[in-house]
């Protein structure tokens, strides 16, 4: 292909049409409005769906809790060391023929409790701009995703 032909394909069957490029930009945005709405907590949304997971999946091993945020291990670890440092998780460690996990700590469990309320706020503004059936037909499509 030469480059007007590349340029035109692009046009007609990639721009606005791409579902990956599409989730990504959206994802993006939507990042930074949780971000920004969990900052009087002193997390990100990232931070607050972790420690959800790790919450509600307790004892679960980190190659499950990885499999389940659709991470790789190490990447779920990186991401874990701060939340550890911070003192909001403990992670066990790691023995013969025992896997390491993530659990919950005190400080933690507070640092939800202070950021539950935020992100309620950021769901209900998101909600209220795209309208409720919008939001229900997007949470099924991206549930149809995960599943692929």
């Amino acid at each position: 292909m030469n480059r007007k032909t590349v340029i035109e394909t692009l046009r007609r069957d990639v721009a606005g049409q791409c579902v990956a490029y599409k989730m990504r930009e959206a994802t993006r945005k939507l990042s930074r409005r949780y971000d920004e709405a969990l900052k009087p907590a002193g997390i990100k949304g990232t931070q607050f769906s972790m420690l959800n997971v790790i919450t509600l999946l307790e004892g679960m091993t980190l190659s499950e809790l990885a499999e389940k945020m659709g991470l790789e291990r190490t990447t779920l670890l990186r991401n874990l060391q701060p939340l550890e440092r911070r003192g909001f998780i403990k992670l066990s460690e790691e023995g013969f023929r025992r896997a390491r996990t993530a659990e919950i700590t005190d400080q933690g469990l507070a640092v939800l409790e202070d950021a539950i309320p935020l992100w309620q706020g950021v769901q209900a503004t998101l909600k209220s701009e795209i309208g409720a059936q919008a939001w229900s037909d997007i949470s099924s499509s991206i549930d149809q995703f995960k599943d692929l």
